[in-house]
């Protein structure tokens, strides 16, 4: 099977692209698969482990409690496209996470395509888990009648070693945004400020700053009880705000590692794509990208993916104060070095 993965720091533009890729009748389009095995933030131990389809269907359907929490206060991002309020799921009794982002960006219903995937995948015998996730891309795909898959979760650069130990045929495509603008949207999205309450209380409790979930929940300092334990108040977000140079350091501590893992990895495997060249020449950037994953670039379907890019979105920190933004863009110095280096060597530099 053809396997890409878009891997970002997030708030990169991926979502955009992979709404693109959805309307492209050959590709299968997974949002968020990643972040269903290792839950919204990420810190929960990748799924390695041999296991049955009974197990997999556990992993994919046991309830995030953040995820749902985000939803109840009305704070679920865009990639989020479950009709909360409508569908069979909600909160208060748990959303599957596979029906947050996964299922509704593949069908209008998802709730019938999870019914059909619940009577087909817990009946799966025991094997690799990678081997797993690739028979179950496999059924959406002949479900949905598509034959390439690219896989695309938010703030996946620091998962490239692993995706390419576990999947050593897939291919890479790393999105990309201007620095100060990534870290401006980040800063202003509930889950990465969630994630990086999360960061601070890991680093205030003496732990690794990227601990597993498990481990900042029994060492949670006082000043997050409540926002990252039960009952996850996220109304309070505010009480936990680490600033605009926070986001511009987190996102510089990305890009320096995906530069750095991209780099270990053949030429041919990876290449990179920029969000502004996506908004301002959409055909060349999705022919390139079309070629690169296998499969053809129809005017009709590079018509409808322009219909969905707005070329206004680029530029947003501009609008920051002048001290702010000198501020943020020293934060984002090193992480526009890796960048750099990182596009020297995919263009084979």
């Amino acid at each position: 099977m053809n396997i890409t993965f878009v891997v970002s720091s997030g708030r990169a533009g991926s979502t955009l692209l992979s709404q693109i890729l959805h309307r492209h009748p050959d590709v299968l389009s997974v949002s968020e698969f990643y972040t269903v095995l290792r839950g919204s933030l990420h810190r929960s131990p990748y799924p390695g482990q041999d296991m049955d389809g009974a197990e997999l269907w556990r992993i994919l359907t046991e309830p995030d409690l953040i995820s749902d929490a985000l939803v109840r206060h009305g704070m679920n991002g865009p990639e989020m496209l479950y009709p909360y309020g409508k569908g069979r799921f909600g909160p208060a009794e748990g959303i599957p996470p596979l029906c947050h982002s996964t299922l509704p960006m593949l069908a209008s219903d998802p709730d019938a395509l999870f019914d059909e995937l619940a009577a087909e995948v817990p009946r799966w015998p025991e094997r690799p888990a990678a081997d797993q996730y690739r028979a179950f891309f496999a059924h959406l795909a002949s479900l949905l009648g598509r034959r390439v898959v690219v896989e695309r979760s938010g703030g996946t650069l620091f998962a490239v070693p692993l995706l390419h130990r576990e999947f050593p045929e897939a291919r890479f495509v790393h999105m990309f945004r201007d620095g100060p603008d990534c870290a401006l949207s980040m800063s202003r999205l509930p889950i990465f400020r969630v994630s990086a309450a999360a960061y601070s209380a890991a680093a205030e409790a003496g732990l690794p700053t990227w601990a597993m979930w498990k481990e900042i929940q029994e060492n949670l300092p006082e000043r997050f009880a409540g926002i990252l334990s039960p009952p996850f108040d996220l109304s309070r977000l505010a009480e936990l705000d680490p600033g605009l140079p926070f986001f511009g350091e987190w996102w510089s501590s990305m890009m320096t590692f995906g530069a750095a893992a991209l780099g270990e990895l053949p030429t041919e495997l990876w290449q990179m794509l920029g969000y502004a060249d996506l908004l301002t020449d959409p055909e060349a950037v999705l022919t390139r990208l079309a070629a690169f994953i296998g499969v053809d670039a129809s005017p009709a379907w590079l018509a409808e993916a322009s219909e969905l890019i707005d070329p206004g979105r680029a530029g947003k920190a501009a609008g920051l104060a002048p001290d702010d933004l000198a501020t943020l863009r020293k934060e984002c110095e090193p992480g526009e070095a890796a960048l750099a280096q990182a596009r020297q060597r995919a263009a084979g530099g």
